[in-house]
């Protein structure tokens, strides 16, 4: 599976008006949180009626978990010709590592994330919202696929970036600091990649 497909599943959307409703609650989101914004907020910014919005987009949590994944995914699609450069999946899931970690830097929907409610952040690699993290692992899976990393294998190595990752941003570490490139680059090729080699091996019984 490539990011085209994924693009067109349940956490992305190739309808103008329902991406010009999600790029309104992002706006919002970034501006004010996710928890202080309500629908009537994102209706409002986007100058239509709050049944427009249940109708287009869902209730709350529907919007949050669309905006969060068609963010994750059209940043993987970013990066992925960039990436594919690479012949082996440890140096791909590398240079994914890198630039996510970067982009979580700069990312203002991030930065809203951890500054107004990081238990929200937490939530979202929960067991709860196991569906739609799966989005999350086919995206990344799709950039460390390849002819030495089977795609069951390259879900078993992103499901492990997202943990590892998820973990680095929640609770940053003055132990193992990921807050430059150089130092996260270190980390992947230190921590990351002898869990990417392990991945490809035979998954659990």
């Amino acid at each position: 599976m490539d990011l085209s497909q994924l693009a067109s599943g349940v956490a992305t959307t190739t309808d103008p008006e329902q991406r010009r409703l999600l790029y309104a609650a992002r706006d919002e989101f970034i501006a004010h949180g996710f928890r202080r914004t309500s629908v009537g907020d994102i209706a409002r910014r986007a100058n239509v009626s709050r049944p427009t919005v249940y109708r287009r987009l869902g209730d709350k949590d529907e919007i949050v978990r669309a905006v969060v994944f068609t963010e994750v995914i059209e940043f993987f699609a970013s990066i992925s010709a960039e990436v594919l450069t690479k012949t082996m999946p440890a140096d791909r899931a590398v240079e994914a590592f890198v630039r996510g970690i970067r982009a979580c830097r700069t990312n203002p929907l991030v930065t809203a994330l951890q500054q107004f409610e990081p238990d929200t952040f937490a939530s979202l690699v929960s067991s709860e919202n196991a569906a739609s993290m799966e989005a999350v692992r086919m995206a990344i899976a799709s950039v460390v696929t390849g002819p030495a990393m089977p795609f069951d294998a390259a879900l078993r190595a992103a499901d492990l970036m997202v943990r590892v990752a998820a973990s680095l941003l929640i609770a940053p570490s003055a132990v193992v600091p990921v807050d430059t490139d150089e130092r996260a680059r270190w980390f992947a090729v230190t921590y990351l990649v002898p869990l990417i080699e392990a991945a490809a091996l035979d998954g659990p019984p």
